[in-house]
Parts: structure tokens; sequence; C-alpha cells
């Protein structure tokens, strides 16, 4: 065998194992994925009239972002409800955490073929930074492994939100309260941030700034409870602003 053979030989082999790591790692996700999809797709033929699975396909592979996603069900429910104005706000708050995090792949992504990068950026989600942040792999392997792991959990959150939109096509009984998986999904995130003391007050903040809010809200204002997200995080973010370490603080730094 050459050596130029021998090199394609071991690059392969070197391709298939980064693979199979990816799909190792990209499993757990993959199976989220596919159950969140899937009460997202129920959710919203049930909910919104005239929805079908290919709306599903259209907005999961245009717009993969769960938490949008499901809020998006209440907005297109109530659409008179909701201005341009008021949609694009809401889009922007609830997504907003993508564009900080991502910056720190500003610098290996800068290195990738500019169609990629689309790709990656576009599939990049709460779930696929935490794997691809994690890798210690340098150079192709790290371009393999990011690009399987994304393109894995991409496709599985497409496929469960058509499967979802298929079953909720044929199940008569009512569905009421499926939203709460995406609750479910991030009160299960919050008490793993409270496992790491690190998080403790930002986590308290937030649960206090947002019950401050819509507490209220509901009380006195029930019809205005689903617009209060806004105001929420501005209060939030001003909490965390005024309490930043002080070497963070525009005054104290060096």
């Amino acid at each position: 065998m050459t050596p130029q053979a021998e090199n394609e030989t071991a690059s392969a082999m070197r391709n298939t194992g980064v693979a199979r790591d990816a799909f190792v790692a990209a499993m757990p996700v993959i199976l989220g994925y596919l159950t969140m999809g899937m009460a997202f797709g129920v959710l919203l033929v049930k909910e919104v009239p005239n929805a079908n699975a290919w709306w599903c396909l259209g907005f999961s592979a245009g717009a993969l972002s769960g938490s949008m996603q499901f809020a998006a069900v209440e907005m297109l429910k109530n659409a008179t409800a909701y201005s341009l104005v008021m949609t694009a706000i809401l889009a922007v708050l609830i997504n907003i955490r993508y564009a900080i995090y991502g910056l720190s792949f500003l610098r290996l992504f800068r290195c990738y073929p500019w169609y990629l990068r689309i790709f990656l950026i576009h599939a990049l989600s709460d779930e696929n930074f935490a794997i691809e942040a994690s890798s210690k792999r340098h150079g192709k392997p790290q371009l393999v492994f990011i690009t399987l792991v994304s393109l894995l959990d991409y496709l599985s959150w497409i496929a469960g939100t058509i499967l979802g939109a298929l079953i909720g096509g044929m199940i008569k009984f009512p569905t009421d309260g499926i939203d709460f998986a995406m609750v479910a999904l991030f009160v299960v995130i919050l008490v793993d941030l409270c496992r790491d003391r690190m998080n403790i007050f930002p986590t308290i903040v937030g649960a206090v700034t947002t019950t401050l809010v819509i507490v209220p809200a509901m009380i006195f204002f029930p019809q205005m409870a689903n617009k209060t997200l806004p105001a929420a995080i501005v209060l939030m973010t001003a909490v965390l602003y005024c309490k930043r370490p002080a070497g963070l603080k525009g005054g104290d730094a060096k």
C-alpha cells in the first residue's frame, strides 16, 4: 500500500470514529428533539386553524427555535392580538441568547466554508452549543463532529414536528396541557443550573423578576398577561446589570 493510500485509509478511519462519536453525543438531544418536536406539531395543528405538516416543515426548517415556535402557536392562535412590531420584539428577546453565546464560535467558524458557516449558525441551539463547546477536537475532526451533531439534531427536530403534526391530525381527544412540555424542559434546565452555585443568583433573579411581572398582570390585567415577557426580560437584565461583578463595570475596568 502506498503512503498516500495509507494516509487516506487512516483519514477515513478517523472520520468514521468522529462520526460515531457525534452520533453518540447527539443521541440524547435527538430523542429530546423528537419528543419536543412531536409536542409542538400536535399543538400547532390542534390549536391553529388550517395548520398541517407542511406548516411544521417550513416552520422548523426555516426557524429552528423550540421556545419561539411554541410561543408562535399562541401568537398564531390569537393573531389579531399581536402586531408585527410586538411579534418582532418577542422573537428577538426570546432568541437573543443565540447571538450572545454564538459569539464564542466566531473564531472557529471563520475557518469553515461560507455555506457551512451559514448552516452551523442557523442550526445552533442550546443543546448543540453545549455539545460542540465541550468538544476538544481540532482541525478537520472538529469540523466533521460539529457538522454531524448540528445536522442530526436539526433533522430530528424537523422530523419530530412533522410526525407530531401527522399524529395531531388523527387524534380526537383534547390536547390541553401539551404545551407544558416546553415549560418542563426549562424547569429541567433550571434545576441543572441550580446545581452549579455560580448560577444560583441569575436563576433566582430570573424567577423572582418574572414572577413579579407576570403575577400582578394575571391578577389585574389578565388580557395582557401573555404580553409581559418583554417587561420581565428588561427588568431581569437591569437587575443583573446592576449586580454584575465590580471587575466588569466600566468605571472599574483597567
